[in-house]
């Protein structure tokens, strides 16, 4: 029971290592995508129709665009501090369940036999 506990915890740490390595490779792209969409607001169905709701609607589009480059590029400059510190606490909650789990394993297995035993003098 032991080695399954930890085969199926190193078996997550693993995964939780690739999922961390794909995170700070997807955080790592700069934002100049972004302002790729830009061109497209001039293609907008019903232009017309956004237009008099809302006149404004591409100035506001361009701005969040803008903003969502400035958040990717500090996004892409802080993600290794960010996947780390991610990765590192996941790490530990993960080997400290474990760990417990292990020490439960080994505690009801002391206690397993001297309870046998008082049953069957019983």
């Amino acid at each position: 029971m032991v080695v399954a506990i930890w085969i199926v915890a190193l078996l997550l740490l693993g995964l939780w290592s690739l999922l961390g390595w794909g995170l700070a490779e997807v955080l790592a792209f700069e934002g100049q995508w972004v302002l790729a969409i830009e061109p497209w607001l001039a293609h907008v169905p019903f232009a017309d129709l956004l237009e008099r709701w809302w006149p404004t609607w591409q100035d506001s589009a361009r701005l969040l665009l803008e903003l969502g480059q400035a958040a990717l590029g500090w996004l892409g400059q802080a993600a290794p501090v960010i996947v780390w510190t991610l990765w590192g606490l996941g790490a530990v909650l993960l080997l400290g369940a474990a760990g417990l789990m292990n020490l439960l394993v080994v505690l009801l297995r002391r206690r397993l036999p001297a309870a046998q035993a008082g049953m069957q003098g019983a």
